[in-house]
């Protein structure tokens, strides 16, 4: 992973007993269990929610409720639920379903059959939700967000874990917010809470805390790709886009491929009239990932810059096809209809 926060995980692990026993089965001479490797965007992903549940068969949906135990990937993404003989069988089957979850991604989801194996062994792949566009995880999950080492009280410890439940399962970044002030209040050099209560900031558009908690973690830990990021990505936020140059450039510095560092330093750029400037920046979001909306819409008005409408009409129809109910649908689906016009033959 990318920076200090991607270290081993098993200390922070949410994790929860398997539920009791369910019509015990005979002891089996190898334990069942399931492990497997969880990756985000092709690389092993730490920090990621994995959940354990019945399913009915092999074409069950994922339910994502974690009933019978939850788990936290390790630092190489990898996670494993052990003693499953306990739960005993799902309908005359020991049928179980697997679901990876990371705000920001699709869960992937897999039915397991330990009918007639023991264990099983599996692969999971996340892949980017493109239907909201606020950046909501670090670059490498939300476990570049964690470090190792925890808050040295019980009482914090118990404030980050509650935090992290309600930001990363739940998807309540107000609610989170709360936790995480606590703990930087109780330990005011814990890096990680400040970059968790920054990001529950940015996706409750509170951009001045969020800036001031971002700036701290920096100071905490100087090698954190996503702290830097996240100053400049409030500086953004808040149109002070020549502020947000230094911070983002130095988040690219310590992580090369950060693909919303990439398209916010060409909107940056751009804010400033630097449009020549922002397009290398933008390409190389698109390059990293050809699936993130607004790295669209702002090629698309290079694009015109340029005088190329061909391609600016292209970029924008992409924009739509991958949102089409997004913040800037209505007034893309405009522009798309002027540059089809113009485009007409006469």
């Amino acid at each position: 992973m990318r920076d200090a926060f991607a270290v081993a995980l098993l200390a922070l692990f949410v994790s929860y007993p398997l539920s009791a026993q369910r019509g015990a089965i005979p002891q089996q001479s190898t334990p069942r269990g399931i492990e497997g490797v969880v990756r985000l965007d092709g690389r092993p992903a730490a920090g990621v929610l994995v959940f354990l549940d019945f399913a009915s068969g092999p074409s069950s949906s994922a339910s994502g409720a974690g009933v019978l135990g939850r788990t936290m990937t390790d630092s190489i993404g990898r996670f494993k639920f052990e003693q499953l003989e306990q739960l005993g069988r799902n309908g005359g089957r020991e049928l179980f379903s697997i679901t990876a979850h990371c705000p920001g991604y699709k869960d992937a989801f897999q039915v397991v059959d330990l009918t007639f194996a023991p264990r099983s062994s599996i692969n999971l792949e996340l892949y980017r939700d493109t239907s909201g566009n606020v950046p909501n995880v670090p670059p490498g999950g939300p476990g570049d967000s964690i470090s190792a080492k925890q808050p040295a009280t019980p009482e914090a410890r118990a404030a980050l874990l509650r935090g992290q439940e309600l930001l990363l399962q739940k998807h309540d970044p107000q609610g989170s917010i709360e936790s995480f002030r606590k703990v930087v209040k109780l330990e005011p050099k814990y890096a990680p809470a400040y970059v968790l209560l920054g990001t529950a900031c940015v996706q409750t558009q509170q951009w001045a805390e969020a800036h001031s908690v971002f700036e701290k973690a920096s100071k905490l830990e100087p090698g954190n790709a996503t702290a830097f990021f996240g100053i400049g990505y409030t500086l953004n936020q808040q149109q002070d886009f020549s502020g947000a140059q230094k911070p983002i450039l130095r988040s690219l510095e310590l992580s090369p491929n950060y693909v919303e560092a990439h398209y916010e330093l060409g909107r940056s750029l751009w804010g400033l009239g630097k449009w020549q400037e922002a397009e290398p920046h933008v390409r190389k979001a698109l390059e990293l990932n050809k699936d993130f909306p607004l790295a669209h819409v702002l090629m698309g008005n290079i694009y015109l810059r340029k005088r190329d409408a061909t391609s600016a009409l292209r970029e924008f129809q992409e924009y739509l096809r991958l949102d089409p109910e997004g913040p800037y649908a209505a007034s893309t689906k405009q522009m798309v209809v002027k540059i089809q016009m113009a485009l007409e033959p006469r």
